[in-house]
């Protein structure tokens, strides 16, 4: 493990963190829609729409648990554009963040624990 201190990010790097994050917690909240509604017994009676189309049952279920992380993945995109300039100020106040990985690359620095 290595320990790294962040002192600046540039915007394209913040938003592939917050994108990352984003379609994860996507990935577990369209499971647990989908498990929670094939466990209700629901999943028969389920609809979704799909452009002009509307679809039921198992496809409409299929199609959530597609949709919900992809629609987490742009939200993250909207939040990381607006939070990206007052995460810099919160880096810049805080003279940088430690965070602690497994990283490759040429240039990182060991920080003294």
């Amino acid at each position: 493990m290595t320990r790294v201190k962040v002192k600046y990010l540039k915007i394209s790097s913040y938003l592939k963190l917050c994108v990352g994050a984003g379609v994860s917690i996507g990935i577990l909240d369209g499971a647990f829609r989908f498990l929670l509604l094939l466990v209700m017994g629901q999943l028969s009676t389920s609809e979704a729409l799909l452009f002009s189309m509307q679809v039921r049952g198992w496809v409409a279920g299929i199609l959530q648990l597609l949709s919900v992380p992809l629609l987490y993945g742009v939200g993250a995109v909207l939040f990381g554009c607006v939070s990206y300039f007052p995460f810099m100020y919160y880096l810049k106040c805080k003279k940088g963040l430690v965070i602690e990985g497994v990283f490759e690359g040429e240039y990182h620095e060991d920080i003294p624990k």
